[in-house]
């Protein structure tokens, strides 16, 4: 994961490079169900409105929460399947909070409404996430459902206007890069708290369909789009955060950008993001890649 909106901080208020922080541990995606009432193309875990054997019962979703307090665990994100299609779901965030943990939902979006949310207020979510593929019907037709759009869009009207931290997910392929400034300016014009930007994991019916993801010039176009808007928000005083994921090549491009846009302070944003250089030394850097040839 990375966060891009920390790093345009840095570029506008530069801070001494602090000793190495490390993480009391990882941040867990719990995929509490496998179970969804949608059959989305790029699902990573193959979901389909149908019960699965083998999914943990309450009682062992509680075993497995302790080990993971035990093992220092700070965040949980509960996702699925869709984990509004567990009854138990609210007693799991509940407990969760309880416990210490930072509760994220990772929903949908078209399961919450007037019957559900105050029950998702009261568990007090740190941060409830739907997935929004693009505008209207590139949307319904990544979600395989007429109509997605726009119930996921009032669940998330709903969160905010209780005060939730609401953010939208985006996973860019060839199909619906074109609708990213779109989606960017409904985030601005929703008051969304946080924009999250994934490249296709290649799993499930992600890796069936893996040859429509996004390549080279055009995931770098959306790179750019997502930096310079971040920076303006920045610069206009809106807080946003922006985050990317599922290519640790984000942060080694964000470096070139910084390079271009602001030619001598690439120093200190190299510092603050060299764990991220790190980690992506040694793995592909595929949807940047050229032929022979890496991020420029």
């Amino acid at each position: 994961m990375f966060r891009i909106s920390q790093y345009m901080q840095e570029i506008a208020a530069p801070t001494p490079l602090g000793p190495k922080r490390n993480p009391p541990g990882p941040v867990v995606i719990w995929n509490l169900i496998r179970r969804c009432n949608l059959t989305c193309k790029h699902c990573y875990s193959i979901s389909a409105d149908t019960n699965f054997p083998g999914e943990l019962s309450t009682e062992q979703v509680y075993t497995v929460m302790d080990d993971l307090k035990d093992f220092r665990v700070p965040v949980l994100i509960l996702s699925g399947g869709e984990p509004l299609l567990r009854p138990d779901i609210f007693d799991i965030a509940k407990r969760a909070k309880a416990r210490g943990f930072y509760v994220g939902l990772s929903s949908n979006g078209t399961l919450i409404d007037e019957n559900n949310i105050d029950k998702i207020a009261e568990c007090d979510f740190d941060y409830v996430g739907v997935s929004l593929d693009g505008i209207r019907e590139t949307h319904d037709k990544f979600r395989r459902l007429d109509g997605a759009f726009e119930a996921s869009l009032k669940g998330i009207r709903l969160c905010r206007e209780l005060g939730l931290k609401i953010g939208v997910r985006f996973t860019m392929t060839q199909d619906n890069a074109h609708d990213l400034p779109a989606l960017l300016k409904l985030v601005e014009d929703e008051g969304i708290d946080r924009f999250y930007f994934s490249h296709l994991n290649y799993a499930g019916r992600g890796n069936k369909n893996r040859k429509d993801d996004a390549q080279h010039q055009l995931t770098r176009w959306a790179m750019d789009l997502l930096f310079d808007t971040c920076w303006e928000y920045n610069q206009r005083g809106l807080n946003k955060e922006f985050t990317t994921g599922n290519n640790d090549a984000d942060g080694v491009y964000f470096l070139h950008w910084v390079r271009r846009r602001f030619p001598g302070q690439g120093g200190a944003c190299r510092g603050q993001a060299a764990p991220v250089g790190r980690q992506f030394v040694g793995r592909q850097c595929r949807q940047y890649r050229q032929p022979r040839q890496c991020a420029p």
